[in-house]
């Protein structure tokens, strides 16, 4: 699979999620330092609809996958006392299924993305990690792909990055048990 095909698919994801999230934080004001922690927690259901390269698909030679249906999205929300910011942010795809553009194979996906964001006040202190694992089983046996992409970041008080890394791997599940 092409590092930047699946990238590019969870960063859709990702951006969906952030559309999603910026008017709702408008709205809900940080906490000053008088008035406490404040903490909120929303759920949506958002429409999914991509297009995924699976290498496994097509007896190995890998083809485009189309799917489709619903991701669940839970955001946990707080601004602490000190005018921290901290989102805790689950995805979890429900009823996704999907067509391959070559062959006409039929899909089911299952998702999971899970982002955790903290920023102290002033902006900094930041730090940022994310591991999100796609699985998609397709009809008949050594059609099952398996994706994950995992990253974390950290900027300390003075602006200067002290940890990035981004790891990715994707792999075609074993045929038997």
């Amino acid at each position: 699979m092409s590092k930047t095909t699946a990238a590019q698919a969870a960063r859709r994801v990702l951006v969906a999620a952030a559309v999603l999230l910026a008017p709702w934080l408008a709205l809900t004001a940080g906490a000053t330092a008088a008035e406490g922690a404040q903490t909120t927690t929303r759920i949506e259901r958002v429409p999914l609809d991509l297009s995924l390269f699976l290498p496994c698909a097509n007896d190995g030679a890998g083809e485009v996958v189309h799917l489709s249906g619903t991701f669940m999205a839970i955001y946990h929300v707080t601004f602490d006392e000190a005018t921290g910011f901290h989102l805790t942010l689950v995805e979890v795809q429900q009823g996704v299924s999907g067509v391959g553009e070559t062959t006409g194979d039929r899909y089911v996906s299952s998702f999971v993305n899970l982002f955790n964001y903290n920023q102290g006040s002033g902006s900094l202190p930041i730090t940022s990690t994310q591991e999100v694992v796609y699985r998609v089983d397709g009809q008949g046996p050594g059609n099952e792909s398996l994706i994950r992409i995992r990253n974390h970041s950290a900027l300390n008080a003075n602006g200067t990055i002290t940890v990035a890394f981004d790891n990715f791997s994707a792999e075609c599940l074993a045929t038997e048990p």
